[in-house]
């Protein structure tokens, strides 16, 4: 669950199945001598906040793809253009446009090679506005390769 000083953050144009699970705070310590939660089930009240565990967010980033019943772990930022298998468990950040499955999850490949990653995470799609995303509807849906012939514009040097 996220709180403020514990966030979700999910980035434009993300799918995210059913059953996904976003862990923004960590539930059971595992340095005391119980990982049992002995406040709130045997003195009926609520826990000191020392007990609680790590308040750590979420960072999912732009056009995303999480499967179903995937659980996605504290403090786990999810690089752009990721895809995270079904009833993967993300324990560790994913860089951009990796494919991460499992448990825990591991990075199995890149949907694409390092040059069109670059050039993708400089055209940053997911900010233009409606009617351009409406208008290139066809791009971004087409071949990789025309799409960044099409859009990539390399940085002017200064």
């Amino acid at each position: 669950m996220a709180s403020e000083d514990a966030p979700l953050i999910v980035g434009s144009y993300c799918s995210v199945a059913s059953g996904v699970q976003f862990y923004c705070k960590s539930g059971h310590v595992h340095d005391c001598a119980t990982s049992f939660p002995i406040h709130f089930c045997v003195l009926k009240q609520p826990a000191p906040a020392a007990s609680l565990g790590k308040r750590k967010g979420i960072h999912v980033g732009h056009d995303v793809w999480i499967g179903r019943n995937a659980a996605i772990m504290p403090g786990v930022k999810i690089g752009d253009g990721a895809v995270i298998g079904a009833h993967a468990v993300v324990a560790r950040d994913v860089p951009p446009y990796a494919v991460a499955t499992g448990n825990p999850a591991k990075v199995v490949k890149y949907r694409f090679d390092d040059q069109v990653i670059s050039k993708l995470l400089t055209i940053r799609w997911w900010d233009w506005d409606e009617g351009k995303i409406k208008r290139e509807a066809e791009a971004l849906t087409g071949p990789i390769d025309d799409f960044v012939t099409r859009h990539f514009r390399a940085p002017r040097q200064q």
